[in-house]
Formats: structure tokens, sequence, C-alpha cells
């Protein structure tokens, strides 16, 4: 993700800021739908958001990217509307509309005017609730969904980063591809979809997010009248895999006809509802937040060892993963993983200035007020949380334990975190 300069933190963080002291309304309907409103007079953009707890923990095993495809189905005809007919009817409204999924969750939003909020919301409830799933379109989109699975196979990082997961992961659903594979895609029939989405797409695992120029009235109005007769569900028990520690460091390698060495090399981290989750997230910065991060300064720029470095830390409902990608030449891969080892080593024995901390938090809160501008950002947050289950206010709060991180805390979750690894090596065919 791109990072703020400095000179930008100062205006972004009061912007969001302002962003995160709007009030936010909440109602829970009688199906248990969860809906979160915050109004922004100061634009005319209405984002709705639709997440639903539906994760890889649900998708049988042997039908890996079931969700991808019924995503992708949402978006092609209800019905009660042809894909061709909604999609008509919602660029009259100037809206767009999109669906996806995550390991934790399917997402489907719609951005639109606000004189056309009813219309989008209409169009997002009958795609989620009453899916067409016509032969011909599952069959095209089961094809492009194939396609797209064996283009993310050829991509280095996609590719370095699965095989990182599936060591890390084990047997754990966080260890398959997001998207499946074009076998376990093929085995999805359309009565699977009828049926998984049957059993998963129900409000009582959904939380709806509305943020933009639309009141707390008007739009509570119309999610009650798009969603009030959806039937909650009890849904299928789910299997709760454990995630098995790192016994010892491992690693993966795998071959592609690429000119770079691709490599991934991380490890075991907290989820968001650990006291840990903080003290990472000013080591990611730490790290890789911007040009003079530690990273891209000492191994890109001091050393000339890589193409490309950056650190990530996703946000996931259960226990998540810190992890380094670099792109180098293939007789530098053995220099650059002494040298990140070695990076990530520092921030275990020796404890960070106090200038490169606050360094690394202002890139960090300027960063996460980026993340919030626009309005469709903040829908996602706002369901995000919502399907995490954390309390109201997650935002104010988060801003203020990074600014209370102190260099003692980053010091003890290095020690905690940055031990056992998993380093994944994607290599240029021999």
């Amino acid at each position: 993700m791109r990072r703020p300069s400095l000179f930008a933190v100062i205006p972004l963080l009061l912007a969001c800021r302002c962003a995160f002291a709007a009030p936010v309304h909440r109602v829970t309907l009688p199906n248990d739908l969860r809906v979160i409103v915050r109004s922004n007079w100061s634009t005319e953009v209405v984002a709705i958001e639709l997440l639903l707890d539906v994760s890889c923990l649900d998708e049988p095993a042997d039908k890996n990217g079931i969700r991808y495809l019924l995503q992708r189905l949402l978006l092609r005809g209800s019905v009660r509307l042809s894909g061709d007919a909604a999609a008509q009817q919602l660029a009259a409204v100037g809206g767009v509309m999109e669906a996806t999924v995550g390991l934790d969750y399917v997402e489907i939003y719609a951005l639109v005017p606000a004189e056309g909020f009813e219309v989008a919301l209409d169009l997002l409830a009958q795609a989620v609730r009453r899916p067409a799933l016509l032969p011909a379109e599952v069959a095209g989109r089961k094809a492009a969904a194939q396609q797209a699975a064996r283009a993310a196979r050829d991509d280095p990082f996609q590719e370095t980063y699965l095989a990182f997961r599936e060591a890390l992961y084990g047997d754990h659903p966080y260890a398959r591809p997001t998207f499946g594979e074009p076998q376990t895609l093929a085995a999805v029939s359309r009565r699977d979809l009828a049926n998984f989405h049957a059993q998963h797409y129900r409000p009582n695992r959904a939380v709806l997010a509305i943020c933009g120029g639309v009141g707390e009235r008007r739009a509570t109005r119309a999610a009650r009248a798009a969603f009030a007769d959806w039937v909650a569900k009890t849904p299928p028990s789910r299997r709760e895999t454990q995630i098995a520690p790192l016994p010892s460091s491992l690693i993966a390698a795998r071959e592609l006809p690429v000119s770079r060495a691709h490599l991934v090399l991380g490890f075991l981290a907290p989820a968001a509802d650990d006291p840990g989750y903080y003290a990472m997230q000013v080591i990611d910065s730490l790290l890789s937040g911007g040009a003079s991060a530690r990273l891209p300064q000492h191994i890109r720029e001091e050393l000339g060892l890589v193409y490309h470095v950056s650190s990530f830390y996703p946000t996931l409902s259960t226990e998540s993963h810190f992890a380094v990608y670099a792109a180098t030449g293939p007789r530098h891969l053995t220099a650059v993983k002494s040298a990140l080892v070695d990076a990530l080593a520092e921030l275990s024995d020796k404890i960070v200035s106090p200038g490169e901390l606050d360094h690394a938090k202002r890139y960090l809160l300027g960063s996460y007020a980026l993340s919030h501008q626009r309005m469709k950002d903040q829908a996602y947050a706002l369901a995000w949380y919502g399907i995490l289950g954390l309390e109201s206010g997650f935002e104010a709060r988060y801003m203020a334990a990074i600014q209370a991180v102190t260099a003692a805390d980053v010091q003890r979750a290095a020690q905690a975190v940055l031990r056992r690894f998993v380093l994944a090596v994607t290599m240029p065919t021999a």
C-alpha cells in the first residue's frame, strides 16, 4: 500500500478523527441483520457494504473456491432480474456493484449517488438473497473462475504466498487458495451452489454498513424494506481447525518460468483481539513504512540486493501472519534471506530509538487515515469490525492504542512472534 509522506500525516489524522467522530447509528433487525449507518453530508456518494461471516472454514476441501464462484454469480442475475437488466437499472442511477471474498468473509458492495440509494440497496439485496444461478451463467462463471485460478498459480507473488500459507497453516483452511483451484472448481455443481447459498447466506451472519450522504432514518427504512423478510437460519456447525505452532523453521521451494527469485518469510502473528496486535502493527511500519524504513533503506538502497521488499500483516479473525516479501536476482537469494533474518532479529535484540518509533507510528496512523478517506473504505471497516465482533469505536481505540505503543512493547512483541519462521521461495525454472 502507498504510504503517506510525513507532511501529509497531520491533515490526514485530523480528517480521520473527524470521520471517526461522526455518529454511528446501529440497529439490529428482527432477523438479526446488523445495520450500521454513518452519515456524511459533505458527500453525495453513498457506500453500501454487506459482509457475511462465510469463511474458508465453511468450504468443503474438495470444493475449494465455491465461495468465490458463488460471489461472481451474484452479479449475474437474481430471480427477479437478469444480470443485464440489473446492471442497466444500476447504471441508470449512476451506481456500481462488485462482489469478492476474503479468507474470513464474503463481500458485496455498491457505490451510488445519494438519490439512487434505495435502487442500489434493493438490487444488492436481490443479488445476495435470490441469485438466479442459471445453468449457462454457472458454466460461464466456472470457466472464468478456473482461468483466474490458473493465472494465480502463474503469478510469482501469489504462488510464493500460497506456498508460505500452506507451510505455515498446515491443515487449516487458511492454507488453501482463496479463489479455489481448477479441479476443485470443476467439482462444484449448480446444486452445490444453491445448497451452499441456502445454508450460509443468512441475515444472522451478516453486517450491513452504509456510509455517506444519507440520513440514519432513510438508511434504516430502506434496509428494512430490502431485508426485513430475509429469514434467519442456524448455520451448519463449523469445524474449527486449530492452528498448530511451528515446531521449527521451514523452507518451501517452488519453480516457475520467471527471471527473478521471489520469497516470503513470515511467522504466525496475533489476531486483532490480541494485545500484541498493536505492537506488531508498529513493527510492520518500522520495517516498510516508507522509503526510509528499515527494509527498503538497508536491503534495497544500501545493500542493493532486491528489486522490491516490503512487509505485510493482514487482520484476520483468528491467528494471522506477519511476513516479508522480496523479489531478487537468483544469485542474491541466500544473501537476501540472511539480511532479512538479521533485520528481524535486530528488533528482538535492540530497543528501537524514540525518533524511529515516533516516525513509524506517524506513518502507520497516516496510512490508517488514508484507508478511511473514501466512503467505501469506511463502510468496509465498520462491517469488518462487526464481523470480527469488536466493540463500537474500534477506529478511535486503534489510533490511541498505536500511539501508546512503547519501544519495550515492540521488543516484547518481536521476541514473542519473530522466532520460528516459514521461508517460501519461488525460483526460476532450471
